[in-house]
């Protein structure tokens, strides 16, 4: 059994896992999407395999810059500002498909900026742990956000397949749009 008491003795904990915990859901619906959408433009296997690494090199890149953010500035601003990021990202992600623009250079483009912001975000999210829980709690702390991630790894792609065999992308990515909000 995992252990709750994280979730229970710390209001602010809870927020923070449930907001990463439902946004989580949508961002992996969204990635089902993209590489859909990548695949119906192209119908190459190959390209869809560019969107990782679309967002494999800015994550690399971002991720070496991300932790210096978050040692230099306040944690809960950084977290903020690349959530806000990341939420514009999953907007404009929306925006392309409501448009029809059908561009795989404009989709690559989105995922690169999404995964600087999530470079930052993650490490700033990691680092603001021992600010709201005490250090006792810690391990069921990374537990629980271990358990939420796989939960969502498991759950978010197939809840993006059942979206887009029904209605479509553009519901997909607004989905994860509306998700994304619990991260704010």
């Amino acid at each position: 059994m995992t252990d709750v008491r994280p979730l229970r003795e710390s209001p602010a904990y809870r927020r923070l896992w449930t907001g990463q915990t439902i946004s989580g859901f949508g961002q992996q619906v969204s990635l089902v999407a993209v590489a859909f959408e990548v695949y119906s433009i192209t119908h190459s296997s190959f390209y869809v395999g560019l969107v990782g690494l679309a967002g494999l090199l800015p994550l690399v890149l971002g991720g070496l810059y991300g932790g210096a953010l978050v040692d230099a500035f306040d944690r809960r601003q950084v977290a903020l500002v690349s959530a806000l990021g990341l939420w514009t990202c999953s907007v404009a992600l929306v925006v392309h498909s409501a448009l029809g623009v059908r561009s795989v250079g404009v989709l690559y483009g989105i995922v690169a900026v999404q995964a600087v912001f999530f470079a930052v975000n993650n490490p700033a999210r990691a680092a603001m742990l021992p600010q709201l829980l005490p250090s006792h709690l810690l391990p069921a702390a990374n537990a629980l956000g271990m358990a939420a991630t796989n939960l969502s790894f498991t759950v978010g792609p197939l809840l993006g397949g059942v979206l887009i065999a029904w209605k479509g992308v553009e519901v997909a990515y607004l989905v994860d749009a509306v998700l994304f909000v619990a991260a704010l």
